[in-house]
């Protein structure tokens, strides 16, 4: 880049110089040309006196006929740019309304297609939650698209406008080129920079327009892959449920029969209550054999209701600790 900029400056220089040497050169002919027309101009006027009266009315007549096809020829000119002006008219107007049908109808896709992206996303689920997606969520993140949208869109009008004037640019170098050759080297060397500029620009654009793509593709691989892990946490969630029904399934019939067994107890121990207060037992053989089995039986189910006791609190440090395990895959897949 350094020796082609060098390069650049020298061949500048040399055309500067040269520029300069035809200018200087130019000035000495436009010189001779001022003495040539001077000495033809007195020797017109010596020639005037005798042929100046045949040569206005030959000058008078030319000038009529140029006028007259001159007019003729703006006449034409101006039917000519009615006609160009009306069919550019009707072709304005055709292209208008094809771009409109183009617009509404890519509005309308685009339409469809936020439509169509927000029907997914509603019957998304959320990792944390377990609940599906709030509306408000998914209308945000449905705006932040259309933004990086029109962004890009914005981008690519940007970019085609850069490149349209460039053409523009070029072409119009290019007839300086052809008009001029060489009379405009500076402005040559201006449009030069400018073009340099453009393209820089373009570059630029270009570049921001691979970062958007570039991201939007990152981000759609990373919804891919929550997605995915959603799924596997959701698996794993539906079986760690059935386990927790079943469990609470059976700690509901143990507190059942605990309940029930405490009820006969309660009923046992009103009636022994009862019989005591109804009759003795001093020399009533049969009561008291009685009252020795029934006080058997009392501690017979007393030590039932405490083991039916102690393995009810196992059941319930079971279901705390399967709880845990639940409330830790929660918290793993958060």
């Amino acid at each position: 880049p350094d020796d082609s900029a060098s390069q650049t400056g020298l061949d500048r220089g040399q055309l500067l110089e040269k520029y300069q040497l035809a200018l200087n050169e130019r000035d000495k002919i436009l010189n001779q040309n001022g003495q040539l027309q001077h000495k033809i101009a007195e020797y017109f006027r010596k020639k005037k006196g005798a042929d100046e009266r045949q040569e206005v009315e030959k000058s008078v007549t030319d000038q009529e006929q140029r006028y007259t096809k001159c007019l003729q020829a703006l006449d034409e000119l101006e039917i000519e740019n009615d006609r160009v002006q009306k069919e550019s008219e009707l072709r304005i107007s055709e292209e208008k309304e094809k771009m409109e049908e183009k617009k509404s109808h890519v509005d309308e896709m685009t339409l469809q297609y936020f439509e169509f992206k927000k029907g997914v996303a509603k019957q998304a689920v959320n990792s944390r939650s377990g609940k599906p997606l709030a509306l408000k969520d998914i209308d945000q993140c449905v705006m932040n698209e259309k933004k990086k949208e029109e962004e890009v869109i914005a981008v690519r009008l940007e970019n085609i406008k850069l490149i349209n004037k460039l053409k523009k640019r070029e072409a119009q170098l290019k007839q300086k080129e052809e008009l001029a050759d060489g009379l405009h080297l500076i402005d040559f060397e201006q449009l030069k920079i400018e073009n340099q500029t453009y393209n820089e620009k373009i570059e630029e654009r270009n570049e921001e327009l691979l970062k958007l793509r570039k991201k939007i593709t990152t981000t759609v691989q990373v919804l891919t892959h929550v997605k995915e892990k959603l799924q596997f946490v959701q698996g794993e969630n539906a079986g760690q449920r059935e386990k927790l029904k079943v469990v609470e399934f059976e700690v509901a019939k143990k507190r059942d029969i605990l309940s029930r067994t405490k009820q006969a107890r309660d009923a046992l121990r009103i009636d022994n209550v009862k019989q005591r207060k109804k009759c003795g037992l001093i020399g009533q053989e049969s009561l008291l054999r009685d009252l020795e089995v029934r006080k058997d039986d009392s501690e017979s189910l007393t030590t039932s209701i405490e083991n039916l006791q102690r393995h009810h609190m196992d059941l319930l440090m079971q279901v705390d600790g399967v709880r845990q395990k639940v409330d830790a895959v929660k918290v793993h897949s958060m």
